[in-house]
């Protein structure tokens, strides 16, 4: 094959390739629309959950419990609520019984305005180096929500409802 005819196959391989990756959208058989699959979330939602992660985080190094729980709300009917009294105390618990030395961000998941998930660690010290099996870490969740724009740290507890219909595999 000669130089020209190479060039003339990866010119029209390049616009085969091109034309798929540009004619992929599903359509409406009904409608004769386009549809495509849009990502409701933004960098500006992700910079927000993370802001309020680390001044939950702040709060919690600073034994400000009182701040801690002032930032974590209970969903019920789309309406923000203060944790039930259980809910509560079982936070509290969790929050004096241990003393780490730092949080870390585990990962966080946005599956919709109402189901987001940010899984996330205490550190209870640091490891000696590889070989150090040593478990050093709990694990936490917690739920942000988006409401009217706002994003808002939520529980993230087996009995409530905004965790017991997430369609986040956890």
């Amino acid at each position: 094959m000669t130089l020209k005819n190479n060039i003339w196959t990866l010119f029209c391989t390049a616009l085969f390739v091109l034309s798929l990756s540009t004619g992929c959208t599903s359509k409406d058989k009904n409608a004769g629309e386009t549809s495509e699959v849009t990502n409701p979330f933004s960098a500006n939602d992700t910079t927000a959950v993370l802001n309020l992660m680390h001044q939950y985080f702040d709060c919690l190094m600073n034994k400000d419990y009182d701040g801690a729980k002032s930032m974590v709300h209970q969903l019920k009917n789309d309406s923000l609520l203060q944790m039930d009294p259980d809910v509560e105390k079982h936070y509290e618990m969790g929050m004096k019984i241990i003393s780490p030395i730092r949080y870390e961000m585990e990962s966080m998941v946005f599956e919709s305005d109402r189901d987001c998930l940010v899984k996330y660690s205490a550190v209870l010290f640091d490891k000696e180096g590889d070989d150090d099996k040593r478990p050093n870490k709990m694990f936490y969740a917690i739920k942000p929500v988006r409401i009217n724009g706002e994003w808002y740290l939520t529980v993230s507890d087996k009995n409530d409802m905004n965790t017991r219909d997430s369609k986040i595999v956890q």
